[in-house]
């Protein structure tokens, strides 16, 4: 009996994988418009902020200004246009450089096509000098504007720390009943202890004290015209701090 022959194994040939060149071409595509939308964009920023291109010819300021010296508005915003385009500025710098002035309440800034920069500016409306080297504004606030001589105009007031405002008030109630009898108060002093003293525009300094200075003052006005109306240039000091009175010192130069 022949014996059975064992069965080989037949081998099968495996197919060979094909590169999804379809796929691959989609992607490259792709990357290709990727990085040439990087590229243009990247050549759109530059252009843009090119100041070669689209230069900022001209900064128009409105806003009436007084005391903030047109020079240094210009220098504060040249500080900022340094090498800026039109598109390119950066607006709230620019706006930090105007409120870093002193005279500046307030401020806005905007772009106009195609080459202007608009600045609106509010100046501080000043009330009194505070201690010699501050000015009191209308809204309150204190600023340090530097040396200008048309500041010595203004009220001076002096006085402790955070006693501005209300010693403003008080110079204000104080004005009016001086200008009454036709004297101009220049100046409000308060020391230490709370006294009050006024200065006139000619120098006269009256003296009020910090106890009863209503009663006191209404005293010595109401006797103002029968007594130093006529010869009040003359008078260095009015010491109204007594009970039922008070006492006048003379300038030195009229032998009073």
């Amino acid at each position: 009996m022949a014996g059975l022959a064992s069965a080989r194994p037949v081998s099968q040939a495996t197919p060979r994988r094909r590169l999804p060149w379809g796929q691959i071409g989609r992607h490259t595509l792709h990357l290709v418009v990727l990085g040439g939308m990087a590229a243009l964009l990247t050549w759109g920023w530059r252009t843009l902020h090119d100041p070669w291109i689209f230069p900022i010819r001209v900064v128009k300021v409105d806003g009436e200004l007084r005391r903030l010296p047109p020079e240094a508005v210009q220098s504060a915003v040249d500080n900022r246009l340094n090498g800026m385009s039109f598109f390119g500025v950066d607006l709230d710098g620019v706006l930090e450089g105007l409120k870093g002035l002193a005279w500046v309440r307030e401020a806005r800034v905007r772009r106009e096509w195609p080459d202007t920069l608009h600045l609106w500016v509010e100046e501080h409306t000043p009330l009194a000098l505070w201690r010699g080297d501050a000015v009191l504004t209308a809204d309150g606030t204190l600023i340090y504007p530097g040396v200008q001589a048309e500041l010595n105009t203004l009220p001076a007031l002096s006085g402790a720390d955070g006693r501005e405002q209300r010693l403003w008030e008080r110079f204000k109630d104080l004005r009016q009943q001086f200008e009454a009898v036709g004297l101009k108060p220049q100046a409000l002093r308060e020391d230490q202890r709370g006294s009050l003293t006024v200065v006139l525009d000619n120098g006269t300094a009256i003296r009020m004290g910090r106890m009863d200075t209503e009663a006191r003052l209404r005293r010595f006005l109401d006797v103002f015209d029968k007594t130093l109306a006529g010869r009040i240039n003359e008078v260095a000091e009015v010491d109204l701090r007594y009970a039922h009175g008070f006492s006048v010192r003379w300038k030195a130069a009229s032998g009073g």
